[in-house]
């Protein structure tokens, strides 16, 4: 691939980084587009276009204003329909797709899971006892509509405009990263009886696991769709700029 050609890059996920970061130290072009705005100062990401496109054909026409050699998407491992709509468009015209995935959390022998296709079904499931912990974003609380326990503490790491749409929740601010020993003294804290979390896999995020295990709590874990069917997946930046240099 010429030096000059350019490279599109989905973000969204942390591998978004490094991949953004290879692909400029050979002088590649770097097109970048996020679902909204970092929730901390990046200067990587500060010409993104943000904002999700609104149909096939929206992404298509922007797609091909940019005229590019490849699509990494590295967006984030919930943003399903970003990838559907990605590899469709691309398949479309032609243009290479490649989707970086890291590898999901499994349960250890130790760990209290229960496994759920949707924050909703998890949410659901809650005794009524409930007093979860959860990090799932301000856009799932509508999900939590049918939630019967005491308190949902929704961690937020940037600023939120406008108050939960429910009584039992209860906002936390931070910002990560987190480690054990901190989760473990804040669930202490504020009491908490189960983590519900989205199965985003990395050592990043996994302290609160750890946190849950240690205190014995159980976990109402949410799977990830899989990957769009039929195309070419890598689990790590190394391998998506590997992928890169052999176009």
């Amino acid at each position: 691939m010429s030096p000059l050609q350019t490279s599109v890059v989905l973000a969204g996920a942390r591998e978004a980084h490094g991949v953004i970061t290879g692909l400029r130290s050979r002088r590649r072009t770097v097109v970048i587009s996020l679902p909204e705005a970092p929730r901390q100062t990046d200067p990587l990401l500060a010409h993104a276009r943000l904002g999700n496109f609104d149909t096939e054909e929206a992404f298509e026409e922007w797609l091909k204003s940019h005229h590019p050699a490849c699509v990494i998407d590295s967006s984030h491992s919930f943003d399903s329909e970003v990838s559907l709509m990605a590899h469709t468009v691309c398949t479309r015209c032609d243009v290479p797709y490649l989707r970086v995935l890291r590898k999901p959390w499994v349960a250890a022998s130790r760990d209290r899971w229960s496994v759920f296709s949707s924050v909703r079904d998890a949410a659901e499931s809650l005794p009524d006892t409930a007093r979860v912990f959860s990090n799932t974003g301000w856009l799932s609380l509508q999900e939590y509509a049918g939630f019967r326990g005491q308190k949902v503490f929704l961690r937020q790491s940037h600023e939120v405009h406008g108050n939960a749409p429910f009584p039992f929740v209860q906002l936390v601010e931070g910002t990560p990263p987190f480690s054990q020993e901190h989760e473990e003294r804040l669930f202490r804290r504020l009491a908490v009886t189960h983590l519900l979390c989205r199965n985003v896999g990395g050592v990043a995020s996994m302290s609160k696991l750890l946190a849950a295990r240690r205190l014995d709590l159980p976990v109402h874990m949410v799977s990830r769709s899989p990957p769009p069917k039929g195309a070419q997946v890598v689990e790590t930046v190394a391998e998506a700029l590997a992928w890169e240099a052999n176009l």
